[in-house]
């Protein structure tokens, strides 16, 4: 916890210490979730299920450079199946992204694509879950996220992203023996659409 506290510090000072002339955009982004949880024991089956998110996005840009840092704020349901394919784990997020990314401007194009990569850390807590049994959800969870995407006619911008863990989403209590926990980090892809004003 302490950890991600500071990581997102520094991302978050990181990012206020860029140029005051950079270029800012305010949009709406929205877009689905597909979830990949890999535990250490043989009684789960990783499985995609589809999920959404929505929320805010910040896009503050280095004039001429290409670089740039966008920050959101977004609401993000995720979904996972365990291998008995009956109980479904549901877990609610408030996520909270910060990437930095570079911005390719062809001449000719820019004005209507302009392809980009990005990468950062998102920080995850959770609001809301249904879960199952002795699994549960982490209440703050990091990730680390990267991805390409495209700028279309400058005010839409399509992304595909994969989110690795580097803190543990869920663990597995057993009731039995106490003390005996098993921790399963969270993969996952995230489309998404974004609009800018």
């Amino acid at each position: 916890m302490k950890k991600s506290c500071k990581l997102l510090l520094v991302t978050l000072i990181m990012m206020m210490s860029l140029p005051a002339t950079g270029q800012v955009r305010l949009g709406l982004r929205g877009g689905v979730t597909l979830g990949e949880l890999r535990f250490d024991r043989d009684v789960i089956d990783s499985d995609n299920r589809m999920g959404y998110c929505g929320g805010l996005v910040l896009d503050l840009a280095i004039p001429v450079t290409g670089i740039g840092v966008e920050a959101s704020v977004m609401y993000t349901h995720r979904n996972n199946r365990l291998s008995d394919g009956d109980r479904l784990f549901k877990r609610h997020y408030i996520d909270i992204p910060v990437m930095a990314r570079y911005r390719l401007a062809l001449p000719g194009v820019e004005r209507y694509v302009a392809p980009l990569v990005f990468t950062g850390p998102a920080f995850s807590i959770l609001f809301n879950e249904n879960a199952s049994d002795n699994w549960e959800g982490r209440k703050t969870y990091l990730s680390w996220d990267a991805g390409i995407g495209a700028d279309v006619m400058r005010h839409l911008r399509i992304t595909a992203s994969y989110g690795i863990g580097i803190s543990k989403a869920m663990s597995y209590v057993d009731r039995e023996y106490e003390g005996d926990k098993v921790y399963g980090r969270d993969k996952h892809w995230t489309l998404a659409l974004a609009c800018f004003f």
